[in-house]
Parts: structure tokens; sequence; C-alpha cells
């Protein structure tokens, strides 16, 4: 290995990326397709880790005053060279709790418009955010492009990052490890790394909620057909998904894509890491006893729900639900209502048994129940 992993990093891995570590007495065994992806992680996580860290380029962007509390918004720079914009989220009336939610975006959306929309509900019931956007979302005057291509594990390391660093200042609102996670499309294919690598960070991701999160295996011709198939639906879902939002929330949901020529050609640059399958082999690495709940749609082929449950299916705390919709029914306000549902059965379960002692099958049954 060119960048060996010293024993200390090591001995700090979950069990299950231990046991799974290529010795040298294996690497002369030719890695499969199943595997590349995973054993690249084992020999880059420092790498990740020191890469990901936030040079002296931070920059505070702007504070607003809300009704339960403040947005503060930040731009910075990590050590591999990508640039993100952030913001978090403070309730400072009736804070229901400490633990923040952690998300990254949707491919192609900003921290504005739909995104920023969630995080205003969740600060709204008590609860502290903590939102990073995507690549190259925060304008830099630096002309130096990163030589490194975007990962899902690299934004996953820049989201744990930044989440590590804010704890540090705001440790009257913020807990310093735990940690809860939302994520949609994009967003939710990062979460599969932040689920991997939270331990790497210092924190415990306790609970994620992940919606229509894509390609857990690498994608085929195959699926060219079907994938087509499914998209001819979603104009027919977009105007359905407008009626459903209404006009008061749609007029702001224009800024939800960013179409300054740097994002979108971060955008573009972040394609090939979302169909190689990436997402399935972080979540592979994912600890066995993580609670998480997968939301898939029935006309989004991308989700592949199958494939998820192939990688999940001994995980006791994992729960992967179908509903009814397109891979855009991530905005519907009902799949919004379903995850806040689910929040607060979380935070029921954490009054009744603490942190160490949750049971994800309680948690989904009754945040069902909370809906019915």
């Amino acid at each position: 290995m060119s960048n060996p992993i010293g024993r200390e990093t090591i001995e700090t891995m979950p069990d299950e990326w231990q046991l799974s570590l290529v010795t040298e007495e294996s690497t002369a065994q030719t890695p499969t397709d199943q595997t590349v992806g995973v054993s690249n992680l084992y020999n880059r996580i420092c790498e990740l880790e020191s890469g990901s860290r936030i040079n002296d380029a931070f920059v505070t962007l702007g504070d607003e005053s809300i009704p339960n509390g403040y947005l503060q918004r930040f731009g910075f720079t990590t050590e591999l060279g990508y640039s993100y914009d952030a913001i978090i989220g403070i309730p400072v009336i009736n804070q229901r709790t400490d633990i923040p939610i952690l998300q990254t975006s949707a491919w192609f959306t900003s921290s504005h418009g739909h995104n920023e929309h969630t995080l205003r509900s969740f600060v709204a019931e008590g609860v502290p955010y903590i939102f990073v956007g995507p690549e190259g979302s925060f304008r830099t005057k630096s002309k130096q492009k990163p030589e490194e291509a975007i990962t899902l594990a690299s934004s996953a390391a820049a989201v744990l990052s930044f989440s590590r660093y804010i704890a540090e200042g705001e440790e009257r609102f913020i807990d310093k490890h735990k940690r809860t996670l939302i994520g949609e499309s994009r967003g939710a294919m990062v979460g599969m790394g932040i689920l991997a690598m939270d331990a790497m960070f210092d924190q415990d991701v306790i609970f994620a909620d992940l919606t229509a999160p894509c390609f857990p295996r690498g994608f085929e011709a195959k699926d060219i057909l079907k994938l087509s198939g499914h998209l001819i639906s979603e104009p027919t879902s977009l105007l359905k998904l407008a009626g459903r939002i209404g006009l008061s929330r749609l007029v702001h949901y224009p800024s939800t894509i960013d179409p300054h020529p740097k994002g979108l050609a971060s955008q573009i640059a972040i394609g090939p890491a979302l169909f190689s399958g990436e997402a399935g082999d972080l979540a592979r690495l994912i600890n066995y006893d993580k609670i998480i709940h997968i939301t898939c749609f029935n006309d989004d082929f991308a989700s592949m729900p199958d494939e998820w449950d192939k990688i999940f299916k001994e995980f006791p705390n994992v729960r992967i639900t179908p509903l009814d919709g397109s891979h855009l029914t991530i905005a519907d306000p009902e799949t919004l209502n379903y995850i806040h549902a689910r929040n607060r059965s979380l935070h029921f379960d954490i009054c009744v048994n603490g942190t160490d002692n949750l049971n994800g099958q309680h948690i989904f049954n009754r945040a069902h129940k909370l809906l019915t």
C-alpha cells in the first residue's frame, strides 16, 4: 500500500472495518468489483480525514434571526481544495435537544429553497441543524483546482469535518459527538459514507433517515431503458408536486437549483461517483447496530430498493419503506411529514431509554402511529 493505515488508526476503526481490512498476506489476491471501492476507502481513510480539514479560508457569510432562534451561513474550503457553503440553525427558544441533524444536498440542489425550508422546519421544532452544500457551492477567489476527483467518501468527510468544527464553537447548543442524519438522493448516498465514517471523526450518528438513495450498485447498460422509462414520468410528478407544495412555498423553490457555472460544473463532476456503486460499497461498512430508515419510491428505478435490501437484510434496526411516487416525491410535503414523525418518535425514545438503548423498530412503529 502506498499510504498504509497506522496501527493506532486501525484500532479506532469499527470492528467490521478491522475484520475486513486487506492484510499483507492477502494483497496478492485480485480484488473483485464488489471490493474495489471498499478496500480503496480503507487505504484512503487517513487521506480523507486530513483532506477534509477546514483550511484558513473559513468565512461567516451572515446571520439571520428567525422566530425560534437564528441561522448562520458560512463558506469554507477543505485541504483537498473543494469549497462548500453551509448553514447552521440554532433553536434558542424551546430547544428540544442538543443533538443536531446533519444533512447535505441532493444532486444539483443548493442550500436554499427546498433544503432551507427543511432546515427551518426542524429548527422551529427545537432541533439544531447543520447543513453542508455540495462541492463548489461556496465561491472563492482562488483559481486553484482540486487535483482529486469528487467521491461520496470525500463529500461525507467534508460534512463530518464541518460538523466537528462547528460543534467545538457551539457547545451550549450542540452535542459534541451525537448526531442524527437526514439525506435525500445524493444526500442519502453521501449519508452512507457519513454512517460508515462517523467514528473516525469522533462522532456518532444515532439515527439516519435517508430518502431515495440511488445506485447501490454500479450503473449498467441494461439500466438505461428502465431509467429512461421512469424519467418520462417525472414531468407529471412535477405538476402534481407543484399543486401539493402551494404557491407560498413554490415561489421560493427556484432557488433550490444553483445556476452558477461553477456550481453546475461541480455538480457534473459529482456524477461519476453517484453512478459508480460507491454508495453501496460505503453501506457495507456501516456498523451493524446503526438505526436507519430508508424511503424508496415505486416509480424511481434509481433507488433500487431490492439492492439496498440485500445489503441491509441482516441489520436489526434498518427498515426500507416503499412509497408511491417518483424521485421528485422527495420534495412532497408528505415526505417531510414522515421524516418529522420519525424524528419526534426518536426523541421520545431518547427521553425514555437514553441514546445508548434505542430500538429502531420501536421508533419506526411509533412514528407510523403518529401519522394515523
